[in-house]
């Protein structure tokens, strides 16, 4: 837990780190307190650190810029894809729809069809009711 805490001020620490650091080898050198070599060494140790914190910096900065890219993108697409489920899910309801009114309609017709197929037997039984009166009503002038 406490490494946590350590990693979430690193940033904090270091630059104080890297300051106090600074102003050591700036003052050493003003006053003549340190040698020449050691505040050499010393500053291009500075210098390297520095550099090295800050390419880690601008690198942290440029991944958090593509995440937050590919984050937006990834958002642009999850809408997308939500829009084509809200429309396909609409032409889904609409073509159900069409389906349901579609059998409606057949049903309709099946029963017209019924109906007027049993008038039609019910006409051709009575024609042939009546041609087989006239057959008997003929047969009986003969």
């Amino acid at each position: 837990m406490l490494s946590v805490h350590w990693f979430r001020y690193w940033d904090m620490i270091f630059w104080t780190f890297f300051t106090l650091m600074g102003i050591t080898v700036a003052f050493g050198g003003l006053t003549g307190l340190l040698p020449l070599e050691f505040i050499v060494l010393l500053g291009a140790f500075i210098v390297i650190i520095g550099a090295g914190k800050l390419a880690e910096e601008i690198t942290k900065r440029k991944i958090m810029g593509y995440q937050d890219d590919l984050y937006r993108k990834m958002h642009q697409i999850s809408q997308h894809l939500e829009k084509t489920f809200d429309i396909a899910s609409m032409n889904k309801d609409k073509t159900e729809f069409r389906i349901h009114k579609l059998d409606q309609k057949r049903g309709e017709i099946e029963k017209q069809m019924n109906k007027n197929y049993r008038e039609l037997a019910k006409k051709i039984i009575e024609l042939e009711n009546r041609m087989n009166k006239l057959t008997k009503a003929m047969e009986k002038k003969k």
